[in-house]
């Protein structure tokens, strides 16, 4: 209109449904771009949950800790501050399968993790081991400290009631506590000494090892 002048009859209209049309396709676009981000967001998102959570638990997966316990190392390294490590075993978990089926076994398993997850600090991280094992990581923890934590779980996985097929099931855990430097200056020397000292509460206590 600033470089024509005024437009007037067919063209004024014609003019007017160019702009509607050109703002149709604008929102249209703004539209489908917004809709891709989100499908792509979920998608990110999914990816990502899927690569570092256990699909059963919804703890971090055994790949996520090794890289966590790794990345924890170098920053203690960096500032002179120790961390500690519990590695915790589920007592009995084979005979509530045997016997119950593995429907509840797994209903078992997603309660000790949830016990887990609320009696960790939010600087601490949990993740599933393998099978009825499960880890977590106190970064800046001293072993007065982890032992306070572990109790804490281990008592909370002790009062722990499922019901299976009418029946009242209950279970331990086990836990070993192990302190960086003291026990390994590595991610596997400080996850095999963390097991053998979680074998060794199994066998102090008479557990099937």
């Amino acid at each position: 209109a600033a470089i024509a002048g005024p437009l007037t009859g067919d063209l004024a209209r014609e003019a007017l449904a160019r702009v509607a049309i050109n703002l149709t396709v604008l929102i249209l676009l703004s539209y489908s771009g917004m809709s891709i981000a989100k499908v792509q967001r979920r998608t990110r998102d999914a990816a990502i949950r899927l690569s570092t959570l256990d699909s059963l638990t919804e703890l971090y997966n055994r790949a996520f800790l090794f890289n966590a316990v790794e990345r924890e190392i170098q920053r203690s390294r960096r500032f002179k501050r120790g961390f500690c490590l519990l590695m915790m075993d589920l007592d009995g978990l084979k005979s509530v399968n045997d016997r119950y089926g593995h429907f509840h076994g797994d209903v078992v398993l997603r309660a000790v993790a949830q016990i887990i997850r609320e009696g960790s600090r939010s600087v601490d991280m949990a993740a599933r081991y393998g099978g009825d094992e499960f880890v977590a990581l106190l970064p800046e923890t001293e072993p007065s400290g982890a032992y306070v934590v572990a109790e804490k779980i281990r008592q909370g996985v002790a009062e722990l009631v499922i019901d299976a097929a009418g029946q009242q099931v209950t279970t331990s855990l086990s836990i070993g506590v192990v302190s960086y430097p003291e026990d390994g200056e590595t991610a596997d020397e400080l996850m095999v000494a963390a097991d053998e000292a979680m074998l060794l509460v199994l066998l102090i206590s008479g557990l099937p090892v």
